[in-house]
């Protein structure tokens, strides 16, 4: 479940950053593929989990299935964005509930997965949820706020951000990171 979300969010985020530098020339070619994509991520929720196994650990379970749900969601958004050309302020302002929906695994997982797992795992788990971070509050201040000046700085975080998170995925699926 967690290798193959993060592969499926790497990868919509990937067709995200190409149209936010202007790679593509119209938005329903991303909106084709982020929404294939983010539907795909969402599917994952029914999988059983690969690295956060156990009947102990149902709380962190549940976190990242939430994470899936909230991240899918916002691919969603996004496609919606590029198939439509709807107002991006909306995505922008829901980036800001995706970063803080982020952020809290991320410090839930430093604290307890730190002390269950192998460092590899909770290393890999925790930073993606760091990056996705980072990327949803980038996305917040580029399509909430307008500031026209952060469009290749959120282009190249996302692009180099979904390539981190998406190289994290291939590991974990990979079984390179297991628990």
């Amino acid at each position: 479940m967690e290798g193959i979300f993060l592969i499926l969010i790497a990868g919509a985020l990937f067709a995200q950053s190409w149209y936010v530098l202007g790679m593509y020339s119209e938005g329903r070619t991303m909106g084709i593929f982020v929404g294939a994509l983010g539907l795909l991520s969402l599917a994952t929720v029914t999988f059983s989990p690969t690295l956060l196994t156990g009947a102990d650990q149902l709380a962190e379970i549940t976190l990242f299935k939430s994470v899936i749900l909230v991240w899918a969601v916002y691919t969603i958004g996004v496609a919606a964005h590029g198939l439509f050309d709807v107002e991006e302020r909306a995505i922008g302002f829901y980036s800001a509930f995706l970063g803080v929906a982020s952020l809290v695994p991320f410090i839930l997982y430093v604290s307890v997965l730190r002390e269950r797992y192998y460092e590899s795992m909770w290393l890999g788990i925790s930073a993606s949820m760091a990056i996705l971070t980072i990327l949803a509050t980038i996305m917040f201040f580029y399509q909430a706020l307008q500031f026209s000046v952060l469009r290749l700085v959120a282009g190249w975080f996302l692009l180099v951000g979904s390539t981190a998170v998406g190289l994290i995925g291939l590991a974990v699926a990979s079984t390179l990171i297991s628990s």
